[in-house]
């Protein structure tokens, strides 16, 4: 719960932000023309050009180690890493800041909302203008998921998704295989098995509370809507996994209640590394945790299953995932051209020290070798690798929504109330559908 706040889609506010401010077009940078090859060339010789790259990456997980590697490889062009962080407030600092005189050059969106809204405010480079870099062929199919327009304003460079991180020893004691494939029945199953005195059987997010619900809905439509045009929400695997969540938390007592999560607010990556925890739902990000035995020892072994489905027998499920970390260009930079030549280094093998935390690659050009060894180096004893690559580097069918931040600010007080027990399963799903429908509405007007 410690990320509750960032991990839940944001206020209100960030929607009516970026389209405010969208008749500046990006152009409201005193000091920073119109990028253009001829104002690179002005630059003399004996002034490199300074970059500026905005990430919410800590810049000790990896960014620090990117861009002082390209600045001793690249003398005429220097990047300087800023973080900002991943939140409302920190996306609504990014967005003043790419209107304003503040230097931003480049900048990695992590949520394709806002990364369409920066598009349409005019703060995002149309990358068509390069024709040295062929996004489709580098990245696989899942890039076409951030085009707008059927264009590229932005290069994904790492591949996410959310899965099922494991306490071998625990499974092993308990006689039970690691999953490879199953749905929210097996989930309760094994939770209901590996709880113990002063261990939970399952820790969550309440983010993931609508991972198997949207994964059973993104094949027929990326913002969840039936044939008609209206939500998809008000149905029986909705109320399913509606149900399951509920009977673990108050039939079964193997997943923290919700109202005891929000109130003690627990750093569940800590959970599970200290043994408190049998499973945890949750994302790559969390090898930041398990790899950093020094502050966080533990004497089992990790291992990895994929999210479960609804069903185990689903065919059109898709897991929650893809290309992410896309990185745009600011039009109102003066080096275009410098910003995309390090955008393209960064991708095909420049990002390696982030795979120490977690972030797989997704250019087919990248040495992927090199960065399993990396995100493993010295813990590799600590892990049960076949699962791991299994999960990470596999072939699993991955989805990002593109159900609108409003709604999901507004569906969470609907989980809220669910797991609270104020509403049924059954209601929960009608007033999901409900809330998305409203929004469907006004969206469309």
């Amino acid at each position: 719960m410690r990320n509750r706040r960032w991990m839940i889609v944001g206020l209100a506010l960030l929607v009516a932000v970026p389209l405010a401010l969208a008749g500046c077009g990006g152009k409201g940078n005193g000091n920073q023309a119109e990028g253009t090859t001829s104002s690179e060339a002005s630059t003399t010789s004996s002034d490199p050009i300074k970059l500026t790259l905005w990430g919410a990456v800590p810049s000790e997980n990896g960014p620090q180690e990117v861009v002082d590697n390209w600045n001793k490889q690249n003398p005429d062009i220097q990047v300087e890493y800023v973080r900002f962080v991943n939140d409302d407030a920190g996306n609504l600092k990014l967005d003043t800041a790419l209107i304003s005189s503040q230097p931003v050059d480049m900048y990695v969106n992590y949520d394709f909302s806002l990364y369409e809204k920066r598009i349409k405010a005019g703060n995002a480079l149309d990358l068509s203008k390069f024709s040295d870099y062929n996004v489709d062929d580098k990245m696989g199919e899942g890039a076409a998921l951030w085009k707008v327009d059927d264009k590229y304003y932005g290069l994904p460079t790492q591949k996410g998704l959310s899965f099922v991180w494991l306490n071998k020893d625990m499974l092993d004691a308990k006689g039970l295989p690691i999953p490879t494939e199953w749905g929210l029945d097996e989930f309760r199953d094994y939770a209901a098995k590996l709880k113990g005195d002063n261990i939970w059987g399952l820790a969550q997010s309440d983010y993931y509370f609508n991972v198997p619900i949207n994964g059973s809905l993104q094949k027929q439509s990326l913002q969840l809507t039936k044939a008609d045009g209206t939500s998809a929400f008000d149905n029986p695997l909705t109320v399913k996994t509606l149900q399951v969540y509920s009977d673990m938390m108050f039939t079964d007592k193997s997943l923290m209640p919700h109202t005891e999560q929000i109130t003690s607010k627990p750093a569940l990556d800590q959970m599970f590394v200290k043994g408190e925890t049998a499973m945890l739902f949750s994302t790559n990000q969390i090898f930041r945790t398990t790899n950093n035995v020094q502050e966080f020892p533990r004497t089992f072994k990790v291992a990895a299953a994929p999210a479960p489905k609804v069903n185990k027998d689903q065919s059109d499920y898709i897991n929650a995932g893809g290309l992410g970390d896309v990185i745009s260009i600011n039009p109102s930079t003066k080096h275009q051209e410098a910003a995309w030549k390090f955008i393209q280094w960064y991708a095909d093998g420049g990002m390696l020290p982030m795979a120490a935390g977690g972030r797989v690659p997704s250019s087919k050009d990248f040495p992927v070798d090199e960065a399993v060894a990396l995100m493993f180096k010295g813990v590799e004893d600590t892990y049960d690798l076949d699962s791991i690559k299994r999960v990470m580097f596999g072939d699993l069918p991955l989805g990002l929504s593109r159900l609108d931040r409003k709604t999901g600010t507004e569906q969470q007080a609907v989980y809220d109330k669910v797991f609270t027990q104020k509403l049924t399963p059954e209601e929960g799903a009608t007033e999901l559908a409900r809330v998305h429908n409203d929004n469907l509405k006004a969206l469309s007007k």
